[in-house]
């Protein structure tokens, strides 16, 4: 018998987790794998950690 792994089809999110503003105003998010960034606004540094951590997990 074969056990398949599930993975979420949500992964978890928790924003006041991922995110990081320096001195000039750039937005950093991070992980447990993984710092990205710089971003201009929060927005788009929101929608770059989503997109990683979506595709990171197999959503995408």
């Amino acid at each position: 018998m074969k056990r398949r792994l599930k993975k979420p089809l949500n992964p978890v999110f928790k924003p006041q987790d991922r995110y990081y503003v320096n001195q000039q105003g750039q937005w950093w998010f991070f992980t447990v794998d993984k710092i990205g960034g710089p971003y201009p606004d929060k927005m788009n540094c929101v929608d770059a950690c989503r997109y990683y951590i979506q595709k990171r997990d197999g959503v995408l």
